[in-house]
């Protein structure tokens, strides 16, 4: 499965907030109109796509965590 435009949106948001523990809900809803749980789900899906292979190792492991929390 290949990544779409959309899931690069989400992979990159992840990215930046990564350091600091995620997004808040607020922040999650505020860019993306969407609950934690609905948007861990597609990020759960965005990095299970073939195109995740971009990120690092370390941090692809890190966003797959958060994801799944």
């Amino acid at each position: 499965m290949s990544r779409t435009a959309d899931d690069d949106t989400l992979v990159a948001f992840a990215c930046r907030w990564e350091p600091y523990g995620g997004a808040d809900a607020s922040e999650i809803f505020v860019c993306f109109g969407l609950s934690v749980d609905k948007y861990r789900s597609l990020l759960r899906r965005a990095l299970a796509g073939s195109g995740a292979t971009d990120l690092s190792p370390e941090v692809h492991q890190r966003l797959v965590r958060y994801a799944a929390a």
